[in-house]
């Protein structure tokens, strides 16, 4: 099959592209000795009904709060002459999810000119050059008005529409929608810079492994506390089997770089001659993803966000959510339309 103009592995994939691509598995997610891919059949997913998932069931599991006396500005020349502030409620979950409440409440900000706050223990500042103005040290809630989003990932337009600007505005939520920062995206991309140590860490793995050169496809791998949740269905080998499967087929000599908290699954179905599993901390973890060139994500906002900030293909896969955050997560507020979805 003729390649789609992969050759620097800088472009992405259009989904034109991939409707022509026959895919098929690894037989028991290994390679056969003659370097064929033997063809098994696609676990058929099961229907999935609609339900919905209130915040207030998360919050009570919430494990960072914002603590209103390590509130700081986000810095950037329009937001120092704005007058109102916009916050959070709480701030719960881990990177990914912190990810989104920065990106959102920037582009949220921005729509309706307010400044967005930032707590200064918030876990991004530990990866990436966030500029924040210390001298505000304290966000007042007095004066104040709450607004709510629909639910965690369906994007609520009216938390962009402008209010009556003598009231600062805290937002509960977990605004997970790339539409909340898509007028911004450049702004968002040129924020979530690695910082120095991380980089050259990622760097020093790449050359290690010694595939620098090489076109590289992150493959993240959500198991951990997701494998029993409720909401989080997670993909099969053959989810990853059919998405390498499709980049093998369209990239020259790509080279997956895996990464997952659960070691040994990742080494027991993803373990190939074209693959490699790396897994140091969150911070490296992420660091190593985002700068892949390519794509492939389970479930969670950890991967959304890395794929989001690589530039070229990405996969993702269409069984997350399930029930009961099905109804509360939408598929067209939550993945760009430009990426894939397979099961």
């Amino acid at each position: 099959m003729a390649k789609v103009g992969l050759k620097n592995g800088s472009h992405s994939l259009k989904k034109a592209d991939i409707s022509q691509i026959k895919t098929s598995d690894r037989t028991n997610g290994k390679q056969l000795s003659n370097g064929q891919i033997a063809p098994n059949k696609l676990v058929k997913p099961s229907n999935q009904t609609k339900s919905t998932y209130k915040i207030d069931d998360l919050e009570k599991n919430r494990n960072q709060l914002l603590k209103m006396d390590e509130i700081s500005q986000i810095e950037t020349a329009a937001e120092k002459k704005r007058t109102h502030f916009l916050g959070l409620k709480g701030a719960w979950g881990r990177l990914g999810n912190h990810m989104f409440f920065y990106a959102s409440l920037r582009g949220i900000g921005d729509a309706i000119n307010y400044t967005p706050m930032l707590s200064r223990t918030d876990p991004i500042l530990k990866l990436f050059e966030i500029n924040l103005n210390n001298s505000v040290s304290t966000f007042n809630l007095n004066n104040n008005v709450v607004k709510r989003e629909k639910c965690i990932g369906i994007f609520t337009e009216g938390l962009m529409s402008p209010i009556n600007k003598t009231t600062n505005i805290t937002v509960f939520g977990y605004l997970q929608s790339f539409k909340y920062f898509k007028k911004i995206e450049s702004d968002i991309r040129t924020e979530f810079t690695l910082k120095a140590d991380i980089k050259a860490r990622v760097n020093h793995i790449f050359n290690t492994l010694n595939i620098t050169q090489r076109i590289k496809v992150g493959v993240h791998v959500r198991r951990g506390d997701f494998v029993n949740r409720g909401g989080s269905k997670l993909p099969t080998p053959s989810y990853y089997y059919k998405a390498m499967n499709i980049l093998r087929r369209n990239l020259t000599n790509p080279i997956f770089v895996v990464c997952s908290e659960d070691k040994k699954w990742a080494t027991d179905f993803l373990l190939f001659n074209d693959s490699v599993i790396v897994h140091e901390s969150v911070e490296v973890d992420f660091g190593v993803l985002m700068n892949c060139d390519h794509s492939i994500i389970s479930s969670g906002t950890f991967g959304w966000w890395t794929a989001y900030l690589t530039k070229g293909t990405s996969i993702y896969f269409k069984g997350f959510p399930s029930p009961p955050l099905l109804g509360c997560i939408i598929h067209p507020d939550y993945y760009p339309t430009h990426w894939i979805g397979l099961e």
